[in-house]
C-alpha cells in the first residue's frame, strides 16, 4: 500500500473545492451600489420667438449683380512682414510727446503773439491799411461778386494802443472795446439796440463779448451791427500801466443788416485763440575758413537806415559858434 502519494491527492482537491467555494460566495455576495444626490431636472429651453410674416407689398431684394468681380484672394506669394528689431532700443518713457497735429484752419500771427482758427467762408486779407490789431479778415466772395465792404474782422492784441487795453476786468473791456470800436467805424448819428453780453473761455483763458446794433437817424442806411471779444489773462490789480504786458487779445466783428454779423461764430473764433511765440531765428551760418580775411583799406559800409551819422567834415560856416 502506497498511502502518501494518496493523501497529496485528497489535499489537492480540497484546496480545488475551498477557491471555488470562495469565489462562489463572493459571487453570491450583493454588489455595494453608492448613493448620489439627486440631480435636479433640467429646465426646458424657452421655445423661440416666431419670425415675423414677410411683408408682402416689400420690394424684392435686388439681384446680385453677375459683373461685380470676387473679391481679391490674399497673394500667398507676398512677402511676409519684417520681424521685430530684437535690437531695436525700447522706447523711452521719458520722452515727451509727439507734437499734436495741426489743427485745420488755423494760422499764426507773429506780430500779434496769437493763433486763431478762420472762420468758413472767411480769409485772412492784406492788413496795411489796418487800423487797429494784426490781422484782417474778410468775406470770401461767391462765384464773380464782388467782397462785401460793409463786414469784416479784426483782431490782435489788446494793448495800450486802445483805450480798452487799460481796463482791467475783460467784462469792461470787451464793454469799452465795442462802444469805442463803433463810434470810430459808424460814426454816424443813431440809436444803439439790442446790446448782449456774456462771457468766453479759450481754453482756459477767461473772456468777455459785448455786441450791439445801431440804428441810424438816416432812414436810409443800414443797421450797423458790432461785435466786440477779449479774452486772455488780466493784469493784477495795482499794475502800473507801463508794466501791463500785453496777455489779452481781442476780436471785433463789424456787419450790417445786409451781412449781419454771425455771433456764433464771431464766439467761436475768440474762444479759439491761443497764445503764440514764433520759433527763434536760425543761427548764422559759421565763417568761411577758405574766404579771404577782410580788406582793412576797404571804405566803411555805409550805416543802416535810421543810423545817426556824425558829421566831420561840415564846413565852416555849418558848424556851431
Amino acid at each position: 500500500m502506497q498511502h502518501p502519494p494518496r493523501r497529496r491527492s485528497i489535499s489537492k482537491a480540497l484546496a480545488t473545492a475551498a477557491v471555488a467555494g470562495v469565489t462562489a460566495v463572493a459571487l453570491a455576495l450583493p454588489v455595494p451600489v453608492a448613493f448620489a444626490d439627486p440631480v435636479p431636472p433640467t429646465p426646458a429651453p424657452a421655445p423661440a420667438p416666431a419670425p415675423a410674416p414677410a411683408d408682402p407689398n416689400a420690394p424684392p431684394p435686388p439681384p446680385a449683380d453677375p459683373n461685380a468681380s470676387p473679391p481679391a484672394p490674399a497673394d500667398p506669394n507676398a512677402p511676409p512682414p519684417p520681424p521685430a528689431d530684437p535690437n531695436a532700443p525700447p522706447p523711452d518713457p521719458n520722452a515727451p510727446p509727439p507734437p499734436p497735429a495741426p489743427e485745420p484752419g488755423r494760422v499764426d500771427n507773429a506780430a500779434g503773439g496769437l493763433s486763431y482758427v478762420i472762420p468758413a467762408g472767411w480769409k485772412v486779407s492784406d492788413n496795411t491799411q489796418l487800423s487797429y490789431g494784426q490781422a484782417l479778415l474778410t468775406k470770401i466772395p461767391e462765384g464773380n461778386a464782388e467782397a462785401p465792404s460793409d463786414t469784416s474782422v479784426l483782431l490782435g492784441r489788446l494793448d495800450l494802443k486802445l483805450f480798452a487795453g487799460a481796463e482791467t476786468d475783460n467784462s469792461k473791456a470787451a464793454t469799452r472795446l465795442a462802444s469805442d470800436m463803433g463810434e470810430f467805424f459808424m460814426p454816424f448819428a443813431g440809436t444803439r439796440q439790442g446790446q448782449e453780453a456774456g462771457p468766453l473761455d479759450a481754453a482756459g483763458m477767461p473772456g468777455a463779448f459785448s455786441s450791439y446794433e445801431v440804428k441810424f437817424t438816416d432812414a436810409a442806411k443800414p443797421n450797423g451791427q458790432i461785435w466786440a471779444g477779449v479774452v486772455g489773462q488780466v493784469p493784477p490789480a495795482g499794475t502800473p500801466r507801463s508794466q501791463r504786458a500785453p496777455e489779452r487779445w481781442f476780436v471785433v466783428w463789424l456787419g450790417s443788416a445786409n451781412h449781419p454779423v454771425d455771433k456764433a461764430a464771431a464766439t467761436t473764433l475768440a474762444q479759439s485763440i491761443r497764445p503764440f511765440t514764433p520759433p527763434p531765428p536760425p543761427p548764422p551760418p559759421a565763417p568761411d575758413p577758405n574766404a579771404p580775411p577782410p580788406d582793412p583799406n576797404a571804405p566803411p559800409a555805409r550805416p543802416g537806415v535810421g543810423v545817426p551819422v556824425p558829421v566831420t567834415d561840415a564846413p565852416p560856416g555849418m558848424m556851431p559858434g
